[in-house]
């Protein structure tokens, strides 16, 4: 059975049903052990010791939650620097463009134009089979822009604005891979799927210490599941760009290519 696979593809539930899913299971683990608890009492058992261990299995769920919740957001923070990063990669390529002979400029000017496009709109809205096709469109466009540097650079090779503009270019290419490999890179399914078993596993140690002691909290116990799915759903949305309801801002990319020259 293939696990990974089973793993990736519930963490790729889309957010109309991976929130109430993660609700239902948490109010049904807690109903599960109230249940057992419930039983568990009818037969003499006692709860001495069953808020120690549901306090501490809710401790490491917090635990888990705090250090995913941490991740998520250090990667999204990384993939907001990169478009910026990008962005100002591409206006520096722009500029020092303005530098070089005239008959170059405007071929540059209209690859970058149609290149930040492609970036602005990269994996958004967010399907695989877009994503490789705006990867082979940069690269493409890439491959133009550097046919272009060579050109100028063979044509004036001592030449400092043709240094500066083949440096600027090289560095937007860089910041490509960087941002490629920071959409691809996210929290590995596994990992969310143990997120989800320990919730489970807290919340049906809290229902199984309810149900021993006897207690009833219906509210609580939605209200409790409720909160652990906004803080779950929360950190896969942080972690799954170009998805859910938290996207990467790509202003600045919007920015770079309203003031390019024309």
């Amino acid at each position: 059975m293939d696990w990974p696979g089973m793993a990736d593809s519930l963490y790729d539930l889309d957010f109309s049903i991976l929130y109430p899913l993660v609700v239902a299971l948490s109010v049904g683990s807690t109903v599960l052990g109230a249940w057992l608890g419930n039983r568990a009492q009818r037969r003499g058992s006692k709860a001495e010791d069953l808020g120690m261990l549901a306090g501490s299995a809710l401790g490491l769920l917090a635990l888990l939650l705090a250090f995913s919740f941490s991740l998520a957001l250090s990667r999204f923070d990384t993939r907001r620097s990169m478009v910026l990063h990008e962005a100002n990669a591409i206006g520096s390529t722009a500029n020092f463009a303005l530098m070089l002979p005239e008959p170059a400029r405007q071929p540059i000017f209209d690859l970058l134009r149609e290149y930040t496009a492609v970036r602005t709109g990269l994996g958004r809205p967010y399907d695989v089979a877009k994503l490789e096709q705006d990867v082979a469109r940069s690269v493409a466009l890439q491959g133009r822009l550097w046919q272009i540097a060579v050109e100028v650079t063979a044509a004036s090779p001592q030449s400092l604005p043709v240094y500066r503009f083949v440096g600027s270019l090289n560095e937007m290419n860089n910041v490509h891979e960087s941002r490629i490999t920071a959409i691809r890179y996210r929290i590995p399914g596994e990992v969310m799927v143990m997120l989800f078993g320990v919730a489970m596993m807290a919340m049906a140690l809290t229902g199984f210490h309810s149900g021993v002691r006897g207690a009833r909290r219906p509210v609580a116990t939605v209200l409790m599941a409720m909160t652990v799915g906004v803080v779950m759903t929360l950190v896969a949305d942080l972690d799954r760009p170009a998805r859910g309801f938290i996207k990467v801002p790509v202003q600045p990319l919007i920015d770079a290519a309203s003031g390019m020259p024309r």
